[in-house]
């Protein structure tokens, strides 16, 4: 009887509230268990490149983490240069690994490039580990070829240790490398902290000192990095280096040699690699309260409007059981 009488009496506020706590839970089994229509995406793209392979240009970048002041700009830098002929994203690409970031994000590259894009895993791209990217992606290091031209992707997204059986993979994809003109490493935690003892935003003093042996044995010809929100770029135990991480998130230092928003356009010819530094003017800073909304927006709106219809009902029926008992309301 008292359940028919509120039924009857909150009848609005009940609908309301239910398709709130119907939206939220669809978007949360949407969001954690529907896999994007995207698979392989990785292997798709490098069948795209389409390039001389002995003279070619490519942009880099790393660490955007969902800015889009900074990376809406860059993706159209980037895709108004006819000389680049694809891009590769160093990791931290999201704020966090979910799906449904995943799915903005390629919303974003397939509206922003028209050229082919490559991800490499970071550590913000994890959500319960690496289950989403590989979906979307593919395995988390590969590597591939283009003419003479060897490219090595790493999975440093653990940040302080690097898995066994990747360095065994490593050290064999280095060991075919030898038969190339030009050996690139991408990864997005470095082997190292450029700025010196006392900064640790790189892997574990063991597996940073392991990888430079490698890389130094095995003639890399260029390591690529992220991680470290700023620029930097040089010689490491003989291995030459870059580190770009500007594509948007908050840079990690005021010097303004190496902490500013940019890309890199890595120029291959024959045996040569060229760096040059592509300097980024964000949009307004509302733009990133706008891609936050994006971002989290449909989830927190969601779960505010229900506890809103909630707390709604509940004063309804209180008020109306007050009524009902003569009390003042």
């Amino acid at each position: 009887m008292v359940a028919k009488k509120v039924f009857r009496n909150h009848l609005v506020n009940l609908i309301i509230a239910s398709l709130f706590i119907l939206g939220f839970v669809a978007f949360e089994f949407w969001d954690h268990y529907i896999p994007p229509a995207v698979r392989d995406r990785n292997k798709s793209e490098i069948s795209r490149i389409k390039v001389d392979p002995t003279d070619f240009c490519f942009a880099a970048f790393g660490d955007h983490k969902g800015h889009d002041a900074c990376f809406e700009p860059l993706l159209r830098d980037v895709d108004h240069d006819k000389q680049i002929a694809f891009a590769i994203e160093l990791g931290d690409s999201l704020r966090e690994g979910r799906r449904w970031f995943y799915r903005r994000f390629l919303n974003q590259i397939e509206k922003g490039l028209s050229i082919p894009f490559l991800a490499v895993i970071g550590n913000n791209d994890l959500y319960r580990g690496s289950t989403n990217y590989r979906g979307i992606f593919g395995p988390t290091y590969y590597s591939f070829e283009i003419g003479r031209n060897y490219f090595i992707i790493l999975d440093t997204s653990a940040r302080f240790q690097f898995d066994k059986a990747q360095r065994q993979w490593l050290e064999a994809e280095l060991q075919k490398s030898q038969a190339s003109r030009v050996r690139l490493v991408f990864m997005h935690v470095p082997p190292f902290d450029p700025r010196g003892p006392g900064f640790v935003k790189c892997l574990s003093e063991k597996d940073g000192k392991d990888l430079l042996n490698l890389f130094r044995r095995y003639h890399v010809t260029h390591l690529f990095a992220a991680h470290i929100h700023g620029y930097f770029s040089g010689l490491k135990e003989g291995v030459p280096y870059t580190i770009t991480g500007g594509a948007g998130g908050g840079l990690h230092g005021k010097d303004p040699k190496h902490f500013f928003h940019h890309y890199i356009k890595v120029h291959v010819s024959g045996d040569e690699v060229g760096i040059e530094v592509k300097r980024i003017d964000r949009k307004a800073r509302v733009m990133d309260l706008f891609s936050f909304m994006k971002d989290y927006g449909p989830e927190w709106g969601l779960f505010t409007g229900l506890l809103i219809s909630l707390f709604t009902l509940g004063l309804s029926i209180t008020k109306d059981y007050r009524k009902s008992k003569g009390k003042p309301v």
